[in-house]
């Protein structure tokens, strides 16, 4: 059911009141300070709108010293008269505070309103000349003190522009880079021409098509990728063609080399535009990483470390070749590259080739031993920690003189921020049992469980099981340079 109208006139300013300002109240962000948090649409003081019954009105009203602000809230009537739900003078920093809020928030409960709603103006708000000289909002040519108008930003403030009809035409702007014009393709030198919505063309009419100058190659003057075959082209050795809206490079005509066997890889660095970087990473390093096979370009399945992950998505060891020119993205809305969403930073595109296998001993070496000590971490929690394991004992007086210590990796995975003792794993040959002892000294652990200072001490029978990961621990963790 379409609600009941009605054409109300917005009262002006109170006498003496600065900036004041008249919205019609849609929404409220409380996350917002101050007035910001009143959300609506933009009302005239001394003008008159269509507003629907209910309808809710915030006026503001700053004194002229600053220090104070009159915040008024009043309702649309089913008659179209103004009803006064509030009116307060308070300091300017809590003029809009909790008590404010609330008012509105109540309001907003009982008369909810549509935050997509436009109200429909019917007379115009009395002029207010600008007072001081400024920037024309529609032109951007300046206006002089009282030579213009006050008008209504988008942002809510009030911004100086010309009367109507008065806007200057924009300045004509010189062409300063060589290149073809954009009406009849002659070509034009720097400093030749006027640049029309950015483009090039002659300052008049187009010269008759035999006096036309021709267009003219230009070399590129920085190393840049071949627009055709991705190849890099060294400066000056390529041609430095127009292609709307940027420049792009090309190898002369016939000069493209055989299209490098190169993949791409992307990373992020989020942060701010300046310091701007060079690159992500130098040529040549060597590191695993996942990427995206093009459909018509798949990766060799026989490179150093190599594993599918899932659709056409790899890993493997590459060595990085050259980037392409890095590009700062603001997340605007969530359409920022996958390494980047959410956050503003540099792009990077990096072209990677497979690794030798002389590059890539050193990673894999370290993925072996990785792989290798999660396995024996994976035994001693299968053969002292599971809670299926039922043949240890909890003595009351542990015996540990003729024990010896096993390293087990525990100091090697420690890590900077622990501040309490690692576990320990000690083995008695001559007895036949394992000691396993696990600190039990956090907040919230069970301190009566303990039998050695902070520690609980369980013993196990040495089983060839249990020999055998000791023997593997020994001969992993024991060896010099280890």
């Amino acid at each position: 059911m379409q609600q009941k109208e009605h054409t109300v006139a917005i009262p002006q300013a109170d006498e003496g009141a600065v900036r004041s300002w008249r919205k019609w109240l849609q929404g409220l962000e409380e996350s917002k300070p101050g007035g910001m948090a009143a959300v609506g649409s933009w009302l005239e003081a001394g003008a008159s709108y269509v507003l629907p019954v209910g309808a809710l009105v915030v006026l503001c009203d700053p004194q002229p010293d600053g220090e104070k602000k009159r915040v008024r809230i009043w309702r649309v009537k089913r008659d179209g008269a103004f009803k006064e739900e509030r009116d307060s003078t308070l300091g300017s920093a809590n003029a809009f505070g909790v008590s404010v809020r609330g008012t509105m928030r109540r309001l907003l409960e009982k008369h909810p309103a549509d935050r997509h709603a436009i109200p429909r103006q019917l007379t115009a708000a009395p002029p207010r000349p600008n007072a001081k000289d400024d920037q024309c909002e529609r032109c951007r040519q300046p206006v002089a003190a009282g030579e213009g108008r006050l008008v209504r930003a988008s942002s809510g403030y009030s911004v100086a522009a010309h009367h109507p009809g008065q806007c200057s035409p924009p300045p004509v702007r010189p062409n300063l880079y060589a290149g073809p014009c954009s009406q009849c393709g002659g070509w034009l030198e720097s400093e030749e021409g006027i640049l029309e919505r950015r483009r090039p063309r002659h300052n008049g009419p187009c010269p008759p098509a035999e006096e036309r100058r021709p267009a003219q190659s230009r070399a590129n003057e920085r190393q840049q990728d071949c627009e055709r075959c991705g190849n890099p082209v060294p400066p000056l050795e390529g041609l430095l063609l127009r292609s709307e809206p940027v420049w792009i490079v090309r190898h002369r005509d016939g000069a493209c080399p055989p299209r490098e066997e190169l993949w791409e890889i992307d990373r992020g660095a989020p942060g701010r535009f300046h310091p701007r970087p060079e690159r992500c990473m130098p040529a040549g390093t060597v590191l695993r990483t996942r990427l995206l096979e093009p459909p018509d370009q798949p990766f060799p399945a026989d490179a150093p470390g190599y594993r599918r992950t899932g659709g056409r998505e790899v890993s493997a060891v590459v060595t990085t070749v050259r980037e392409k020119t890095p590009v700062y993205c603001r997340d605007a809305d969530g359409d920022n590259p996958g390494v980047l969403v959410g956050e503003d930073g540099w792009y990077f595109r990096i072209l990677v080739r497979p690794a030798t296998a002389e590059e890539a001993a050193d990673i894999l070496a370290r993925e072996e031993t990785a792989a290798r000590r999660a396995e024996l971490e994976e035994r001693r929690r299968r053969l002292f920690l599971h809670p299926h394991v039922q043949d240890g004992e909890l003595p009351e007086q542990p015996d540990l003189s003729s024990t010896t210590l096993v390293n087990f990796g525990e100091r090697e995975r420690r890590s900077i921020l622990q501040t309490w003792p690692e576990d320990e794993l000690r083995v008695d040959e001559a007895r036949g049992v394992v000691w396993f002892i696990e600190y039990n000294g956090h907040d919230g652990d069970d301190w009566s469980r303990n039998n050695i200072t902070s520690f609980i001490a369980r013993r196990f029978p040495l089983s060839e099981e249990r020999r055998a990961l000791l023997t593997a621990l020994r001969a992993e963790y024991e060896q010099p340079g280890t």
